[in-house]
């Protein structure tokens, strides 16, 4: 760690991965990585449902998934992704939402296809229970992807250019004027004080420490964005908030042959490796580093009823497992990314409120163009950057999950 580097990503989670590899094959040199947990362990690249696509409604979402996903068709097979389609059931209250929504998605290039209910039994037949159920939209170009796949495919094509440094936290940020100058790193002393770390905010005592020279620092961190950015004197939106998923088996139902379901209830499932994994967002949350897992109690609580309310043969499920992960959360449900206000060579990519896999490939090549030309070129994501809290610029995302 005793060198400096010409840029520094503090994050080597699937947002970070990425920008590392697309500044890798533009020809950057010394570029250091840096993260408490680079296994993944906790972070929401390895914790989260694997779902792709393009159904969105702000068209900066829209052209960074499409843009995404046709990176994603090139490397398929390397990356575990399944283009199965999404299918989004609709109620009453959606009928005009559907068409507004399908609008604007072919407006943006996107294929998707309204679906009846009569239609959306005959292609999904195991949904048998549609009461309520309007209609539904179907993309298929949209689907499922092997998020840590993905993120070792990034570092793969990133690793002889990038120093990925382990087990260490930023521990001070030293500015002068607008520029970050150094950081100062603490190694963590043993594998048992990344947890207490990552859940509690408890430092460390003991472990190496090193102050290095930076000439561009990115902030990647995800959930732990804001404690990043308090060291650099700005205080981020962004809110951590839990999200909890099941996997459970069902004998009479194999999903191997479709894609990602969402029911109206706002409850999404898809096949898993020869089980079912479904997830689904308790109103209200409370913000907060929480991995907690309710297992037995919110799968009987808020999965099963769910399930078993639109398909007869969900009645007999056996929860095999689960887990939870942090989504971070901006107030418009829209990620931050760009150049942080106030700074010449501090950049952010953050806050991507859970669609940070489906996003990731187009957003580390658009912030590795701003980083190294000091613009955009591929597709231009200044309606993101972090200032439009501050100038009333939300990019509001009304399809959040």
């Amino acid at each position: 760690m005793e060198k400096s580097y010409d840029i520094l990503i503090v994050g080597g989670g699937i947002i970070g991965s990425s920008l590392a590899m697309a500044l890798a094959e533009r020809g950057q040199k010394e570029i250091g990585v840096v993260d408490v947990d680079l296994s993944g362990r906790w972070s929401s690249s390895e914790r989260n449902a694997g779902g792709v696509r393009a159904l969105w409604e702000q068209p900066v979402n829209i052209n960074l998934s499409s843009l995404s996903i046709s990176f994603f068709e090139k490397i398929a097979t390397q990356v575990g992704f399944q283009q199965k389609g999404y299918l989004w059931l609709y109620g009453e209250a959606g009928s005009e939402t559907i068409d507004k929504r399908i609008t604007g998605l072919k407006k943006d290039g996107c294929e998707i296809a309204r679906l009846s209910p009569l239609e959306i039994e005959r292609r999904f037949p195991f949904l048998d229970r549609l009461d309520g159920i309007t209609g539904g939209t179907f993309s298929p170009h949209d689907g499922l992807i092997n998020p840590n796949l993905l993120k070792n495919y990034y570092r793969d094509q990133a690793f002889t250019e990038v120093d990925w440094i382990d087990r260490t936290l930023v521990e001070e940020v030293i500015v002068e004027g607008e520029s970050v100058k150094k950081i100062r790193l603490r190694e963590l002393p043993a594998e048992k004080d990344i947890e207490p770390f990552l859940k509690e905010g408890m430092l460390p005592t003991g472990g190496t420490v090193c102050e290095i020279e930076v000439r561009t620092l990115v902030n990647a961190t995800g959930a732990w964005a804001p404690a990043l950015a308090k060291l650099y004197g700005q205080d981020l939106p962004t809110i951590p908030v839990r999200r909890q998923v099941s996997v459970m088996h069902c004998q009479e139902v194999d999903l191997a042959h479709y894609g990602m379901i969402v029911d109206t209830s706002g409850l999404y499932f898809h096949h898993e490796a020869g089980n079912i994994l479904a997830g689904y967002s308790i109103p209200l949350e409370p913000a907060g580093v929480r991995f907690d897992d309710k297992g037995s109690d919110f799968f009987l609580q808020e999965i099963w009823p769910r399930l078993s309310a639109r398909s007869s043969q969900f009645e007999r499920l056996k929860r095999v497992g689960g887990w939870s992960g942090l989504y971070a959360i901006s107030p418009d449900k829209s990620a931050i990314i760009g150049r942080v206000e106030g700074f010449a060579n501090l950049f952010e990519a953050h806050s991507f409120s859970g669609r940070g896999i489906m996003q990731s490939y187009a957003a580390g090549q658009a912030l590795a163009e701003l980083i190294q030309n000091g613009k955009y070129q591929t597709i231009d994501l200044s309606a993101l950057s972090g200032i439009r809290f501050k100038d009333g610029r939300w990019v509001q995302e009304g399809l959040h999950l």
